[in-house]
């Protein structure tokens, strides 16, 4: 069995320890790798399984196979990111798909009042994280979602949760000690939080933070915070 690759199959596609791969997961076993009935793959429901599974038809409309046996990971810590939406959108999805490879659990998507609207293309970011799921072998496969503001994000994902913003005017350097309990992430768009949604932050509670000296971009500095709330503890 090739372990380099993990194939994703959503779990209401899997019925009775059988299931049929999407028409991209068929070619590329099919035609790229050559696969043959018999032949086990591994495969994510993303919700926390790892498969193997023995496939039974490989042909070229149809891949299907037969789960042989199934590894559950244990769940990993909530991290919700709140990202202000990035109006380039090659930008937008790198940081999608580093925030996916970097453990999220969810991502937001925020038309902040320094981000305007961008009209979103769910499709295209469902394909980047399942991608970056697949790449990174993380059986979990983050959910999305999209806020018309910081207001709303907070409003509805505050509670019960710490909630970290990230400001490059605050000075010194992050001081927050990550450990495994819910977080909020917050980071702005290209031109910051505005001066009201940060009066807003620090009014509600929210722990105001510096990544460093450096003003960094928004994907960077997702992948920074993202980076210190999971390994910040160890």
């Amino acid at each position: 069995m090739d372990e380099h690759f993990l194939f994703y199959v959503p779990p209401d596609e899997i019925r009775h320890e059988r299931l049929q791969f999407s028409e991209d997961e068929a070619n590329h076993i099919a035609r790229v790798l050559r696969k043959q009935p018999g032949d086990l793959v591994q495969v994510t429901d993303g919700v926390g399984n790892i498969m193997d599974v023995k496939l039974i038809v490989v042909d070229k409309k149809k891949v299907a196979g037969e789960v042989v046996a199934t590894c559950m990971t244990p769940a990993i810590p909530e991290r919700i990111l709140a990202m202000g939406v990035i109006r380039q959108r090659e930008r937008l999805e790198f940081a999608i798909e580093k925030a996916v490879e970097l453990g999220v659990t969810k991502i937001v998507l925020v038309h902040s009042e320094h981000a305007g609207r961008m009209e979103l293309k769910p499709k295209r970011i469902e394909k980047t994280m399942i991608a970056a799921m697949k790449q990174s072998r993380r059986p979990w496969l983050p959910a999305w979602e999209e806020r018309d503001s910081f207001y709303d994000v907070l409003a509805e994902f505050r509670e019960g949760r710490e909630v970290v913003m990230a400001h490059p005017d605050v000075g010194g350097t992050c001081e927050w000690k990550a450990d495994d309990s819910p977080m909020l992430l917050m980071v702005g768009p290209e031109g910051g939080f505005s001066q009201k949604e940060l009066e807003q932050a620090v009014a509600s509670g929210v722990k105001i933070v510096s990544l460093g000296q450096r003003r960094l971009r928004t994907e960077t500095a997702a992948c920074v915070m993202l980076t210190l709330a999971n390994f910040h503890n160890h």
